[in-house]
Formats: structure tokens, C-alpha cells, sequence
């Protein structure tokens, strides 16, 4: 008798801690979201992991339903898990019911900012470090929704409804129509709040010619994003040094190249007999063997998915030259050459000096190659005052 009974109570404590069990999974499975895709020009891509080291596992078209298994802060970034080793980042995802979103517009938005930068596009960016940008861009007029406000070292910064930051300098607070408002021609300096970059100086053991400091090498955090997701730094080392920045041993030689560019006073109008020469034509040939690949925000992997800076920086490693992975990291791999006296294995950058938005390789006869932007692939443009770049930095 006391056996049975020590039996049915063995029974129902088991069949309790089933229970329990139960009803935690259950609470696990009605964790899981449904969303939508909200990017509308292009495909979403969504990525293997959301820290350095992913890759492009599939992509999503705009308006597509997932579901939401589980979310993750990564440097401040909000990112959706939707399967074993599919990540996205939460600023091309809207969470919840899709019907809901009509009813979501009547809500009112206390403040809104507005691009005032008439010259080109506003860089986005993952955070006030103004490290990493979000591939998000306002042109000239833009409307953004503001759901939070920073000072810090004397620069507001405003969050944006993407998740995204932006310099007050570059937008009108609560303004839509820009009312009386001067546009900005002349893009402003932007003055970043140095919370998670590490910035590392390397001076290069073999140039007993260099005149100047070897630029710094910046470590930016990962962030996602438009410019959709962090991709992975990849760099390659030169040849010539064991120091994994850009040094001014590549610097140096550009001492020797400049007697062979034919100034003019227009960029567009470059002598179309310059050639590149050593290295500098290798970087041409490694860009030029990328047209046709297709523009992926945060892309670094050639034939499959690059950005501007992962095509500036890919080329380069061709040649033996480690690159930042950012285009403002780029900006300090050189030194600064006037338009008018560009030669062929030049950097172009767009956007005011640390805070270019976009970059190009310059091939010669007032042309270059880039990767542009979203729904388009690696391709050749010529200089024009349509889309005009801001400075060029001459590497080799």
C-alpha cells in the first residue's frame, strides 16, 4: 500500500513539473513576432550573424512577412533573429501586425527634422561616434520623424525613427517646409563623441621620406544598416610592412606620379592620356573587374555584394595597401590633391572631410568607378557638376 502510494505522488509530481515545462514553451512560442519587410528600394539582406564575421545568407523583398524569434542589442543596435543564423537589422523590419500600421500614422510626432544640406546627401549613422553609417541618406527636403535628443561635446545629435543619428548641423528641427531657412552648400564639420572608436596611431618602419604623420587606423563598431548591415571588415595586409594600417610607405611614392598629371581647370576635363602606373593600375584593373556586381549595403565580398568603401577598400588590398573599411576612415590613407590635378588610382570622396558619405576610384579621362547605391551594380560615371566629389586622396 505505502509502495502505490509513494507511486501516485511520484506520478503527480512528475505530471506537475510537465505542466510547468508546458506552459514555458508555450510562453516561448507567443514570444515570436510577426513582421514586415519596410525597405521599398531594394532587397533587405538578411545576414548570418549581426556581429563582424557575417555573411549574406538571403534576401528579403519589400513587404515580405517573417516572423521574429528573438532580438539582440549589438552596439546599441536593435537586431531580429528569423532563423538558425538569419539576422536582420530592426530598422527594415516593422514588428507586429502589418493591418496595425495604418492606425500608427495618426499618432502624433512631437518633433521632426528636416535635410538641409543642398550639395549632396546626409549620412545616417549607427551612433554619435560618427564611425559607421547606417547606409541611410536624407537628401535635400527630407522629413524625418525624431524619437530622441543627445548634447554631447557641444553637437546635438537627434535619433531618428530608423534608429539612425544625425548632427543637428545638418538638419532644421520642426521645420518641414524650411521656411526662411538658408540650405547649406558647404558641408559642415561634424565633430564625433569617440565612445567606442579606438583610434591607434602607426608610424611605418621603412619610409625614412615621409614628410608627415602615417594616418591613424580606426577600429569603428560594428553597426547596420543603406548604405543594411554590418559587414565584415576584411583588409589585407601590404607586402612591404608587418603594420596593419595604412602607412606612408604608399604614400611616398605619389612623389614621383605627380609630374605626370596635366592640370586643367575643370576635373571633368582631366588629360585623357595620363596613365596609371605600378600599383596604381593595379588597383584600376581589381575595381574594373567588379562591374556588374551588385551594390549590398555593407558589402565587402567581390562578385557578390559590395559597397563604395568595400570596393575602395577591396581594390586597394589588390595592390597590397590595407584600407579602413569606412569611407571616412579611407579619408586618411593619403594625401589630400586638388580635382584639377586628379590621377588615375586617385580616391574621390563625396560629403565634407570627416564626414564624406560616399567614395569612387578615379580611372582617368574624367571618369571613375563605384559601386552607387541600392538596385544598382559596380559601374563607371564621369565627373560631372551634377555629382560633383567634394576632395580626392592620392594613396600611391
Amino acid at each position: 500500500m505505502k509502495k502505490q502510494k509513494m507511486t501516485y505522488l511520484s506520478s503527480g509530481m512528475v505530471g506537475l513539473a510537465g505542466l510547468v515545462l508546458m506552459g514555458l514553451q508555450t510562453n516561448d512560442a507567443q514570444a515570436a513576432t510577426n513582421g514586415t519587410v519596410n525597405y521599398a528600394d531594394g532587397a533587405t539582406t538578411v545576414w548570418t550573424s549581426p556581429a563582424v564575421g557575417q555573411k549574406p545568407a538571403r534576401y528579403l523583398a519589400t513587404n515580405q512577412q517573417v516572423t521574429i524569434q528573438d532580438t539582440k542589442q549589438v552596439y546599441g543596435q536593435t537586431w531580429y533573429k528569423l532563423g538558425n543564423d538569419e539576422w536582420v537589422s530592426s530598422q527594415f523590419i516593422t514588428a507586429g501586425d502589418a493591418t496595425a500600421q495604418p492606425a500608427a500614422t495618426t499618432t502624433a510626432v512631437k518633433n521632426t527634422v528636416t535635410a538641409n544640406f543642398q550639395s549632396g546627401a546626409t549620412t545616417v549613422w549607427a551612433d554619435t561616434t560618427a564611425a559607421q553609417p547606417t547606409g541611410e541618406y536624407l537628401t535635400y527636403g527630407t522629413t524625418k520623424n525624431v524619437i530622441d535628443q543627445k548634447d554631447l561635446n557641444g553637437t546635438t545629435w537627434y535619433q531618428l525613427e530608423s534608429k539612425g543619428w544625425i548632427p543637428a548641423s545638418y538638419v532644421v528641427l520642426n521645420n518641414p517646409n524650411l521656411d526662411g531657412v538658408t540650405p547649406i552648400t558647404n558641408a559642415p564639420a561634424v565633430t564625433p563623441v569617440a565612445a567606442t572608436t579606438t583610434t591607434t596611431e602607426v608610424q611605418a618602419p621603412a619610409a625614412p621620406q615621409a614628410t608627415t604623420p602615417a594616418p591613424a587606423t580606426e577600429t569603428p563598431a560594428p553597426a547596420a544598416t543603406t548604405e543594411a548591415t554590418t559587414p565584415a571588415a576584411t583588409t589585407s595586409t601590404p607586402a612591404a610592412t608587418t603594420q596593419p594600417a595604412q602607412t606612408q610607405t604608399t604614400t611616398t611614392q605619389s612623389s614621383q606620379q605627380t609630374t605626370q598629371a596635366t592640370t586643367t581647370q575643370q576635373a571633368p576635363q582631366t588629360n585623357t592620356t595620363t596613365k596609371a602606373s605600378g600599383n596604381a593600375q593595379t588597383v584600376i584593373n581589381a575595381a574594373l573587374s567588379q562591374i556588374g556586381t551588385p551594390y549590398v549595403w555593407g558589402g565587402s565580398t567581390p562578385g557578390v555584394g559590395l559597397d563604395c568603401s568595400g570596393l575602395v577598400q577591396y581594390a586597394y588590398a589588390q595592390a597590397g595597401v590595407s584600407l579602413g573599411r569606412v569611407t571616412t576612415a579611407q579619408e586618411g590613407a593619403g594625401q589630400r590633391v586638388s580635382l584639377d590635378n586628379l590621377q588615375p588610382g586617385d580616391i574621390l570622396f563625396w560629403g565634407g572631410a570627416g564626414a564624406s558619405y560616399h567614395d569612387a576610384i578615379y580611372i582617368g579621362g574624367g571618369q571613375y568607378v563605384h559601386a552607387p547605391q541600392r538596385g544598382e551594380s559596380v559601374k563607371i560615371a564621369s565627373i560631372s557638376s551634377y555629382f560633383m566629389p567634394s576632395f580626392a586622396v592620392r594613396v600611391l
